[in-house]
């Protein structure tokens, strides 16, 4: 039986230059239907927003898929839309139920999209030291390349 679970994301902007028209989307699905959807009008370049509820399951039943998104107009270099590929995937499981914040951020060093997962008890998993880096080679538990610009 699958048991229905919360987690707050803290975003980062690491890319570099301020952030316009930032939208996290948060998915459990196969087909990709947001759960928890969230718009974000302009990020400064290191500063963070949220946190944002997520939604997940864990346990017999749960699908184990869980898509993050994010896309977002940079208006400095790298300038452009940018954005993930619809099955960016790092999946919440059991091991992360035990942690406070989740951390999702973009670094425009590789122009990649990041998750860090903090455990409680201010210890990291997955080498993730909680900070999140431009290039954070690799201090970080999933990663994907973005697309664009557009």
């Amino acid at each position: 039986m699958s048991t229905d679970r919360t987690i707050n994301v803290r975003f980062f902007n690491e890319w570099g230059a301020d952030l316009q028209n930032v939208v996290l989307k948060f998915s459990t699905s196969k087909s990709g239907v947001e759960s928890d959807s969230y718009k974000i009008d302009s990020l400064k370049d290191g500063d963070s927003a949220g946190p944002f509820l997520r939604h997940y399951q864990t346990g017999m039943g749960s699908e184990n898929f869980d898509y993050w998104y994010v896309e977002f107009v940079s208006t400095g270099q790298p300038s452009g839309k940018y954005w993930t590929k619809n099955n960016f995937s790092c999946v919440l499981d059991s091991d992360v139920d035990i942690t406070r914040e989740a951390h999702f951020w973009v670094g425009g060093t590789q122009k990649e999209a990041y998750t860090g997962f903090p455990e409680a008890g201010g210890g990291w998993e997955d080498g993730y030291d909680g900070t999140p880096k431009s290039d954070p080679k690799s201090d970080y538990t999933c990663y994907v390349s973005l697309d664009g610009p557009a």
